[in-house]
C-alpha cells in the first residue's frame, strides 16, 4: 500500500508540474517600457494611444505610426493620426487626418509602405458615409503626401450585421499584390472570433478590395490565473488555462513566413502565431507578454488592446497598448524587444 501511495504521489506531482509549466503566468519577452506619444489637441485627445500600427522603412531609416486615441473609452475621440519619427520611443509630430463624424466614429488605422508611397487606412463605423453605403462599417483611406491624406476613398464595405470581416484591417504587400487581412468576428448571438478574413486589392486606381477568403483561426489554450496571493513581496498565482480569442492583431514577415501578434479584447496575453502559406495560422502556447507575470515588475495589472510589431536586424520589436497606472482612463503605448531567433527557440 505504501508503494502504491508513493507512486500515486509521484504521478500527482508530475501532473501538477506539467499543468503549472503549461498554464502558470509566464511570458517570452522582457517587460515593456513606456513609449512617449504626444497627440494634437491635448485637451481633447490627452496623449492617448489605443490602436497603433508602427512600420519601419529601412530605406529612409524612419519609423511611421498610425494610431487612434480612445481616452475614457470615448469612441468620439477615435480619430486617425499619422506620425513620422527617427526614434521609435518618441512620437510627437502627429497630424490629425479626420475629425469626429457627426454620427458614428472612426477606428483601427493601418499603414502600408511600398517603395516611396504610404497608404493609410482606417475604419468608419455607423457614420454618414456608412449610411450612404447601406452598411454599418466601411474601410476607407488613401495615400499620404507631405503628411496629408490625398483623395479619401472607400476601400471595402462590410455588409454583415452580426458578423464583421473587416475588423482590425492590416495591409501587406505579398508577391506584388496588396492584401488586407482582418479579424473575422461574430458579434451575435455571442461575441467570438470566427477566423481571418482575407481581401485583395482588385484595382490600384480606385483602391477597391474584394473579399477572397474567410479562414478558420487555429487558437490555443494559454496562461491565466484563477487566484493570487502576495507572499515574500511577490505575487504567486494559482494557474488555469485560457482559450485565446483573436480580437486585434498585426502581421509581419520573417524568414519567408507570415507572423501574427494578437490579443483578446482588453486581454491578458499577447500571442504569437505563424503561417507558412500566408493563410492558416498556428498559435504558440506561451505568450509573448502576460499581464499577471508583468504585474510583479510594474506594480499594477494591465489590460492589453492592440499590438503591432516589426523585425529589424533580426530583433522583434513588439509594441502594445495598455491602461495607464496613474490614470485608468488613459491608454499608453509600450515596447519590448528580443532576438527573433531567441523568441522562436522558446515557443512550443
Amino acid at each position: 500500500m505504501r508503494k502504491i501511495g508513493f507512486y500515486i504521489g509521484i504521478i500527482f506531482a508530475v501532473i501538477i508540474s506539467i499543468y503549472c509549466y503549461l498554464y502558470y503566468p509566464q511570458q517570452q519577452m522582457p517587460v515593456g517600457q513606456q513609449v512617449y506619444v504626444e497627440t494634437p489637441e491635448y485637451e481633447k485627445y490627452r496623449n492617448d494611444c489605443l490602436h497603433p500600427c508602427i512600420r519601419y522603412d529601412e530605406n529612409s531609416d524612419t519609423y511611421f505610426m498610425a494610431q487612434t486615441p480612445y481616452y475614457g473609452w470615448n469612441n468620439k475621440l477615435e480619430n486617425p493620426i499619422f506620425y513620422t519619427s527617427s526614434n521609435y520611443m518618441h512620437w510627437s509630430d502627429g497630424i490629425l487626418l479626420a475629425e469626429t463624424p457627426t454620427i458614428g466614429y472612426n477606428s483601427v488605422p493601418c499603414i502600408l509602405i511600398t517603395n516611396d508611397t504610404i497608404l493609410y487606412i482606417w475604419r468608419e463605423c455607423s457614420t454618414p458615409l456608412c449610411d450612404s453605403l447601406d452598411c454599418q462599417m466601411a474601410t476607407v483611406g488613401g495615400l499620404i503626401e507631405d503628411g496629408c491624406l490625398v483623395d479619401k476613398k472607400v476601400l471595402a464595405v462590410n455588409q454583415w450585421t452580426d458578423f464583421d470581416t473587416e475588423q482590425c484591417p492590416i495591409l501587406m504587400n505579398i508577391d506584388n499584390d496588396i492584401v488586407m487581412y482582418a479579424a473575422w468576428y461574430q458579434y451575435a448571438p455571442e461575441r467570438i472570433n470566427k477566423g481571418i478574413a482575407r481581401w485583395k486589392m482588385i484595382s490600384k486606381d480606385d483602391m477597391k478590395f474584394e473579399l477572397t477568403d474567410t479562414i478558420a483561426f487555429s487558437s490555443t489554450y494559454t496562461a491565466d490565473k484563477c487566484a493570487q496571493v502576495r507572499f515574500l513581496n511577490r505575487i504567486w498565482f494559482l494557474p488555469k488555462p485560457q482559450k485565446h480569442d483573436l480580437w486585434h492583431f498585426d502581421l509581419f514577415e520573417y524568414d519567408n513566413k507570415l507572423y501574427m501578434v494578437s490579443v483578446a479584447e482588453k486581454g491578458d496575453n499577447i500571442m504569437l502565431s505563424v503561417s507558412e502559406d500566408y493563410m492558416h495560422f498556428k498559435t504558440y502556447r506561451k505568450p509573448l507578454i502576460n499581464n499577471h507575470y508583468s504585474e510583479n515588475y510594474i506594480g499594477y495589472r494591465q489590460y492589453y488592446y492592440k499590438p503591432t510589431a516589426f523585425v529589424k536586424n533580426d530583433s522583434l520589436f513588439l509594441f502594445y497598448t495598455a491602461n495607464a497606472k496613474q490614470d485608468p482612463n488613459r491608454n499608453q503605448l509600450f515596447v519590448t524587444s528580443e532576438s527573433m531567433t531567441q523568441v522562436l527557440k522558446q515557443v512550443d
